[in-house]
């Protein structure tokens, strides 16, 4: 394990970090950037300003007519909601390469469904930076792509599949001595993603019960494998969370607000669609 740490800290064997993406955290990190540094960034790159644009003219924002250029969709989306989903989206693009596409979909299907999870708990408990917490989200699992991608077929065969309802990451454990949480952590922690977004992929399979965007992402990713997004029906794992985390703030009723929201919008279905 330590030598896998290592080959994933120095990156070796994986893909390196592209440039759009390196120049995006460049920019997450200056306080003096502008829109029109972020709207040349996107630019240079084809395929995330198409989706970019297609997340734009969805209809979840309701735009009666059609966005067709990037320094629309930032004025439309706002400046760090844009910049936030082009790093998840860049890191998901450069190390889901290589993954089986069926496997790719469901996983990223499931991590924007918690990142939108994680985004609506923050606004509404007022723990943390929505925008942040999205990002989080969305790059909960991006250890299980650099675990995929080292052991391949070995890694479904411990695990079992895609999905995340059976404790994915004590198979990982078990199997493998490490799971796709700590192993998230190294990578974004090597590419210089924020800290507080490190922190919180690193500890979303930790039982303790953490202050902020941390503890919601915990949250989030549980309630998300546990709960019926399409009927809103939840395991009985899932309404025992709740009652252990009512003195957070996040109870039966907030939660169902959340699902409506998954449900009722088409802001899941068009970042869904965004791997496509």
């Amino acid at each position: 394990m330590q030598q896998f740490r290592a080959e994933v800290v120095a990156r070796k064997n994986l893909p390196t970090i592209p440039t759009v993406l390196a120049k995006i955290l460049h920019l997450a990190d200056s306080e003096s950037t502008s829109g029109k540094e972020l709207i040349a960034v996107i630019e240079h790159d084809q395929a995330l300003t198409g989706k970019m644009l297609r997340l734009a003219n969805s209809a979840f924002f309701g735009q009666s007519r059609r966005v067709a250029t990037i320094p629309r969709a930032v004025v439309l989306l706002g400046f760090s909601t844009v910049r936030n989903l082009a790093l998840g989206v860049k890191v998901w693009d450069t190390l889901g390469a290589g993954i089986a596409r069926n496997r790719l979909d469901e996983l990223w299907a499931h991590a924007v469904a918690v990142g939108v999870a994680t985004k609506t708990l923050a606004a509404r408990l007022r723990a943390g930076d929505p925008d942040e917490a999205f990002t989080a989200g969305v790059l909960h699992d991006v250890g299980r792509l650099i675990l995929a991608m080292r052991f391949r077929e070995e890694y479904w065969k411990i695990v079992g599949g895609s999905s995340e309802a059976e404790a994915v990451e004590r198979k990982e454990a078990m199997g493998l001595g490490i799971d796709h949480a700590e192993v998230g952590g190294w990578i974004l922690e090597a590419w210089s993603i924020p800290p507080t977004i490190v922190e919180a992929v690193r500890t979303h399979h930790t039982g303790d019960a953490r202050p902020g965007v941390p503890g919601l992402l915990a949250v989030a990713d549980r309630l998300v494998a546990w709960t019926d997004l399409t009927t809103g029906v939840m395991a009985t794992e899932a309404t025992a969370l709740l009652d252990r985390n009512r003195e957070h703030g996040v109870t039966p009723a907030i939660w169902q607000d959340v699902l409506a929201h998954l449900r009722d919008g088409d802001e899941l279905a068009a970042l869904a669609q965004l791997q496509a």
